[in-house]
Order: structure tokens, then sequence, then C-alpha cells
């Protein structure tokens, strides 16, 4: 095999040299012309039939096929334009999307580089990408005043159009066993998504039954910023502190600031608890203890997820307005 091609290819998506050989593996040598011209700029295939002087009719099957894979970017306004994707999210496709095999030895060392990626751009970027949110089975104290705060729920319920697939990190990183089809794609990524074939497309209602689920096995909801100024959500998880890439961040790596907290807390009713540890068993932040006979909040650790809430047998614990976070970004999505 001549890898010549590859070798542009491997400068043109900018991909590490010691990787240029995952190339072979996931590029027909056929791609490799279409792939390096539209890693230059923004083409439409009639501009790229054009240069590469290619029939548009099998050219278009190509391009169909590279987007599906998740090589290509679609942009759509008078004409469909695409664009090719930086060689990790590229890789990241194939990793999350259930065809990690197919980039045979390298795939270890792939889903490695990923988590490294992810925590040094976590630690550079000024705001967070995530955001936990309140599980909707969460006990929550009344308030008479109007806040900033949103749930699982409501979240959803600002959402056009919602979409089903396996969660990317848990099947990145394979660390658990708990539910896999629990990601929930919003809005235009959600419409990316069906249309590449790798999530499918779910009412509200179903939509809510995948975080009661999500609940029932101790997941924490978290939202995945595309934009943290502007407060626009693509995604919607439910995580596990295992294979998350934002909670091993945080966990594993220190870098707080790479998730909000909700803008609630948890707070105990002495009196009705009685000291079980059912919430510090399922708290994963590590903000529950027992002092005294009585399960009490470490505040500063607490995301206000509401898992312990839901867990207490004697109701003891309800999540509160928290009073440093008034000036959380709240939630919307734009409109195209």
């Amino acid at each position: 095999m001549c890898l010549d091609g590859y070798r542009k290819l491997a400068k043109a998506l900018n991909a590490p040299p010691m990787l240029t050989e995952v190339l072979p593996l996931i590029v027909k040598h056929n791609q490799i012309e279409v792939l390096i011209c539209l890693s230059e700029k923004e083409q439409s295939v009639a501009e790229l039939a054009s240069i590469l002087n290619l029939p548009r009719i099998s050219l278009e099957s190509m391009i169909d096929e590279l987007f599906k894979a998740g090589f290509l970017k679609k942009k759509k306004n008078r004409e469909i334009r695409y664009s090719v994707k930086p060689f990790q999210s590229i890789v990241n496709r194939f990793l999350s999307e259930n065809r990690a095999q197919l980039l045979g030895k390298h795939a270890a060392s792939l889903a490695k580089l990923r988590l490294e990626e992810h925590v040094s751009k976590a630690k550079t970027n000024p705001h967070p990408e995530g955001k936990v949110l309140p599980i909707p089975e969460a006990y929550m104290e009344p308030t008479s005043i109007v806040v900033p705060h949103e749930s699982a729920i409501n979240v959803l319920e600002k959402a056009r159009s919602f979409s089903l697939r396996d969660c990317e990190c848990r099947m990145t990183y394979r660390n658990c066993d708990k539910p896999v089809e629990t990601c929930l794609g919003l809005n235009e990524f959600s419409d990316e998504l069906v249309e590449r074939g790798v999530a499918k497309e779910i009412s509200l209602e179903e939509a809510k039954k995948v975080l009661k689920i999500a609940n029932e096995h101790g997941l924490v909801h978290q939202v995945i910023y595309s934009d943290w100024l502007r407060g626009e959500v693509s995604d919607m998880c439910s995580c596990c502190p295992c294979c998350c890439m934002h909670l091993r961040a945080l966990f594993d790596y220190g870098v707080k600031h790479h998730i909000a907290k909700s803008g609630y807390i948890a707070v105990v009713d002495s009196e009705k608890c009685a000291g079980c540890g059912a919430c510090v068993n399922r708290c994963m932040f590590h903000a529950r203890k027992i002092h005294d006979g009585k399960s009490i909040v470490v505040e500063d650790k607490c995301y206000g997820c509401g898992l312990c809430t839901a867990t207490c047998p004697k109701s003891a614990t309800k999540l509160s307005i928290s009073q440093h976070a008034l000036g959380c970004a709240s939630i919307h999505f734009a409109s195209h």
C-alpha cells in the first residue's frame, strides 16, 4: 500500500505523526483527495466535482458516506457545503459510535489521547463546558421567588427535537456496566445525529423515560454547552464518574470550573434523618457524610444533582436554592 497519500492527509488533518498509520484503517484510498480538498476550504459538491474532475453522482455518494461516518461538517444555507472535521473529532466518532474495532491496536491509545486533550482544553477554557441539573425526581424545597436555574425536564421542554444514542464516554472507556443508551441530543445537534444514522429520533415523553432510567442507576444529569456565554446547549448526558470525561476532569484532574453547579444544594432535616447512609453511598461528589449519627452536607462539594434526595427512605433531604449560585448561566436555544 502506498502511504504517501495518507501522509499528506495526516498533515492536512493535523494528525499526530505517530498516528498516521490509523488513517489507512478508516479512510479508503479513493477518499484521500476529497478529504484533503475539503480540509483546505468549505465547498459544495458541485465545486468539488469541478476541482477534482469527478462525476457528481459518484462524488455525492462518497460525500454522503464520509458525512455519515463522521468525517465531515455539513453547513446548510442556500446550498449545502462541506468541510473536514479535525482528526481527533473524526477518531472520537469511531471510539464512541461502536466502531473502535476499526482502529485496531490504536484504539486504547486514541481513547487515552481523547481524555488528555479534553482535560487540556478544560484547563485552558475559563468557562464551564457542562452543568449539573437536578434529576426530575429530586425533592425540592418550595420557593416563592423566580430563579434562573433549570431542571433536566424544563431543559427538555425548551427543545424542539430530541434524539437518543449510546453514551459516548461509556462506549469509549467501558469502565462500568451502567446503561449505555442514555445520551440525548437536542435540536440542531440532534438533527445531525439522526441524519448520520447514529441516533434515533424520540419524543419528549420518551426522553423523560430515559432520565428516569438514568436516575434509577445513580447517573448524574448534565447538559453540555455549545456556547457557555450564550447559554446554548447541544446535549444532555447522564453521567458516571468512571467514564464521563467531564466528571473525570473534575475528579481525577481537579479541573473544578469545568462543570457548573446546578444552583441548588442539598439540605437535611436532622429530625427526619435516620443516619442510614443511603445518601452517602449515592453521592458521587463526596458531599455527604455521617456525623453524630446524622447525615450532613459538605456544602462546597455539593453540585445539587438531587440523587441523594430521591434515595432517602425518610425524605429527610431536599434541594434548596444555593445563595452562592444566583449568577449561573441560564439555558436557551438559539434560533437559526
